[in-house]
């Protein structure tokens, strides 16, 4: 009579396993294009909790000086390019090599 019931815990146990695991290793950024929001998402390169990450240079204006970004921008840029690309640093060489990974459709 137990088997049903350990069958459930199994089960539930393994989804609650794969959904954990799709949320460490999954993100997306929204970008603005044509004034319409647009959602994108990525497999991490690392596992975090975090799903919104904040790209600055996702929109189709013209793109700021990353020695111009404020502390919390350039916190969220390092976050995103740490995530989505694999860029540990937080220098400005390594922030303007991840901003030049801007998706095509925004390049003017």
């Amino acid at each position: 009579m137990q088997k049903p019931f350990n069958r459930k815990i199994i089960y539930v146990a393994t989804l609650v396993f794969v959904l954990l695991i799709a949320w460490l290793f999954t993100g997306y950024v929204r970008s603005y294009l044509d004034d319409e929001q647009q959602t994108s998402f990525f497999i991490k390169k690392f596992p975090t909790f975090q799903l919104e990450f904040v790209d600055p240079f996702a929109n189709e204006g013209d793109s700021p000086a990353i020695a111009d970004l404020s502390t919390v921008d350039r916190k969220s840029l390092v976050d995103y390019c740490k995530y989505r690309f694999g860029v540990t640093s937080g220098s400005d060489e390594a922030l303007d090599d991840c901003a030049k990974n801007i998706p095509g459709y925004l390049k003017q």
